[in-house]
C-alpha cells in the first residue's frame, strides 16, 4: 500500500501549534507527544516518531525528513531554513499559512468539479437504461432491434458486463486520486501545462506556489540562491523542478533574480516585473506576498475554465451518446419499414 500524506488543513493546524509554542518557550516535542496521544492512527504514529527524534536531541528538520513521504518536501526544506537562521517561529506562522491557502485552492477546486462529476455519472446511468430496459419494453424476437447502442450489450447480461467495466474505469479513476493525493503525478500537471494555448490554464498553479515559497523563503531569512532553489522545487512540476540547479548558479554569479526567471520562459509578465520591483525596492518578500493575491485570481479563474471545459466535454458525450441513440433507433425503424414492404410485395405475387 502507498504510503499517505498530511493533509494541507491539518498541516497548517499543527505549524499554528508549533509556532505558539516556540513563542512560549515550550520544547517543541510536547506538541507533537500531544498530538500523538489524541491520534491513534497514522498520523499519531508519525507524531510520536517526530517527538522521539526531536526528544532524543535530533532537530525538527530532521525528524520531519526521517517520516519519508508524509510531509512535503518544501516543508522539511523551510524548517531547516528556519532553524538555520534562528527565525522557526516565523516560518511556522508563514507555512501555517501558506498550507491553509492550499487547501483552500483544493476546496474550491473540490467544489468546481462536483457538478461536472454529476453530469458524468447521469452519463453512465443513461448508457446502463439504454442497455437493459429495451429488453423489457421492446417486443422483438432479434437480439440486434435491441441493441440501441449497437455495441453489442443488451438487457442483464450486457448491463453486468458494462457496470464491470464502470467500476474497473472508475476504480482506475479514484487510483489516479489516491497517487495525485501523495505526490506521485506532477508530471500530469507538467504534460498539460505544455499544451499549445491551454498549458497557462495549468501552469498558474505551479507559477502561483513557487511565488508563495519564494517570499516565504526569502522571509525565513535564506539567502537568495537556496531561496530560489527551494521555491522552483517547490512549485510541484518538473517543468519547474527542471530549473532550480540552472537558476541556483545564476543567482551564486551574482545575476539580477527577474532576468534569471526571464530565461526559463514559465513566467508571466506581471510575475517578471514584481519580481523586478522588488528586487528594486528592497522589498521583495512583501511585494511577492502582493503578487501572490493576484495569482490567486488567476487561479480561480482557471479553475473556473477548466470546470467549463470538462463540463463541455461531458456534454459532448452525452450528446454524442443520445444522437447515437436516435440514429439507430431510426435504422431499426427503417430496416422494420423495409422488411414489411418486402413482405407485402412477396406476399402480392404469390
Amino acid at each position: 500500500m502507498l504510503p499517505g500524506r498530511i493533509r494541507h488543513q491539518t498541516l497548517s493546524t499543527l505549524c499554528e501549534r508549533v509556532g505558539v509554542s516556540f513563542e512560549v518557550g515550550l520544547d517543541p516535542h510536547r506538541v507533537f507527544d500531544r498530538e500523538a496521544e489524541n491520534h491513534a492512527n497514522a498520523y499519531g504514529r508519525h507524531m510520536k516518531s517526530v517527538a522521539d527524534h526531536v526528544r532524543q536531541g535530533g532537530s525538527l528538520a530532521e525528524a520531519v525528513k526521517a517520516q519519508g513521504n508524509y510531509f512535503p518536501s518544501h516543508f522539511a526544506e523551510m524548517i531547516e531554513g528556519g532553524e538555520r537562521t534562528g527565525r522557526l517561529d516565523r516560518v511556522l506562522d508563514r507555512l501555517s499559512d501558506y498550507y491553509q491557502q492550499l487547501a483552500d485552492f483544493r476546496k474550491v477546486f473540490t467544489g468546481s468539479i462536483l457538478w461536472p462529476l454529476a453530469q458524468l455519472l447521469i452519463a453512465v446511468v443513461v448508457v446502463g437504461l439504454m442497455i437493459y430496459l429495451p429488453e423489457v419494453v421492446v417486443p422483438a424476437d432479434s437480439e440486434a432491434q435491441r441493441d440501441l447502442l449497437g455495441i453489442g450489450l443488451v438487457g442483464t447480461s450486457g448491463l453486468i458486463t458494462y457496470s464491470l467495466f464502470v467500476a474497473a474505469a472508475f476504480a482506475i479513476l479514484f487510483g489516479f486520486i489516491a497517487l495525485a493525493n501523495r505526490g506521485y503525478l506532477s508530471f500530469v500537471v507538467d504534460w498539460l501545462a505544455r499544451i499549445p494555448r491551454f498549458g497557462h490554464l495549468f501552469r498558474v498553479f505551479a507559477e502561483a506556489r513557487f511565488i508563495q515559497s519564494l517570499s516565504l523563503a526569502i522571509d525565513s531569512g535564506l539567502d537568495a540562491w537556496s531561496a530560489v532553489d527551494l521555491a522552483f522545487q517547490s512549485a510541484g512540476t518538473p517543468q519547474f523542478a527542471g530549473k532550480a540547479e540552472p537558476a541556483k548558479k545564476a543567482i551564486l554569479q551574482g545575476r539580477d533574480l527577474h532576468s534569471v526567471l526571464e530565461e526559463t520562459g514559465l513566467f508571466q509578465k506581471d510575475t517578471l516585473e514584481a519580481v523586478e520591483l522588488g528586487e528594486a525596492s528592497g522589498r521583495l518578500s512583501e511585494t511577492l506576498d502582493k503578487h501572490f493575491r493576484q495569482l490567486k485570481s488567476q487561479v480561480r479563474m482557471s479553475m473556473a475554465t477548466i470546470t467549463y471545459l470538462m463540463s463541455a466535454m461531458i456534454w459532448a458525450a452525452i450528446a454524442a451518446i443520445l444522437i447515437l441513440i436516435i440514429f439507430r433507433v431510426f435504422s431499426l425503424y427503417i430496416g422494420n419499414l423495409s422488411d414489411a414492404a418486402i413482405q407485402t410485395i412477396d406476399s402480392r405475387e404469390i
